[in-house]
């Protein structure tokens, strides 16, 4: 039975407790079902495998413009076969201003091969000339392995670089969007309401 169907049944059953002692059982209950659906590493390995997955190669453009969409390619292979996610670990901008971390879930079909690329839109009416970008991010598996960091940096400038990508190394297959707004800090702040800028 699934467990947050068990969990409602269990909460049913207690509906007629007084609120305080509600609370506590609600509490108790909850704490007692997620320790009993916590597998540890060693029950992850053996039902998952115990390779960690391998970022093999990367490519993105160091330079664009306002208003385009950057692309982040990415091979990654997992003996195992259950690549789960990518995960948007930082996102620094000119060094100071901090973004949330972000996640992109990997297609059960890529779990042991991955080629592709993120892509993060930018807004053509946000003036960003001269923001620099500093983006880190890894692969876990569903045993929750970790990959190596990669590192990325972005500078915004009157024209993008002349990179290509390696078409032949890389599918040109989007793998999801970083959902994060690039924002000019000098205009606003990283929540999106007006802000007064300070020095870090």
């Amino acid at each position: 039975m699934d467990i947050l169907i068990r969990l409602r049944i269990s909460i049913s059953k207690i509906g007629s407790i007084t609120s305080p002692r509600r609370s506590i059982w609600l509490s108790v209950l909850m704490l007692f079902f997620l320790c009993t659906h916590c597998a540890t590493l060693e029950e992850k390995e053996a039902r998952y495998g115990v390779n960690p997955p391998t970022i093999t190669a990367t490519f993105a453009k160091e330079t664009i413009v306002s208003g385009d969409t950057w692309r982040i390619y990415l091979n990654a292979f997992d003996e195992d076969g259950d690549m789960g996610m990518i995960v948007i670990s930082s996102l620094i901008q000119d060094g100071w201003v901090s973004y949330p971390v972000d996640t992109i879930r990997i297609n059960e079909d890529s779990g042991r091969n991955l080629s592709g690329y993120l892509y993060l839109t930018t807004n053509p009416f946000e003036e960003l000339w001269n923001v620099n970008v500093e983006l880190s991010l890894y692969i876990v598996d569903k045993a929750g392995h970790r990959s190596e960091i990669k590192d990325f940096t972005l500078r915004f400038f009157s024209k993008e670089s002349k990179e290509v990508v390696d078409k032949a190394l890389f599918n040109q297959a989007p793998l999801g969007p970083i959902k994060i707004d690039i924002i000019n800090p000098l205009l606003f702040d990283v929540s999106g309401g007006e802000a007064e800028v300070q020095a870090p």
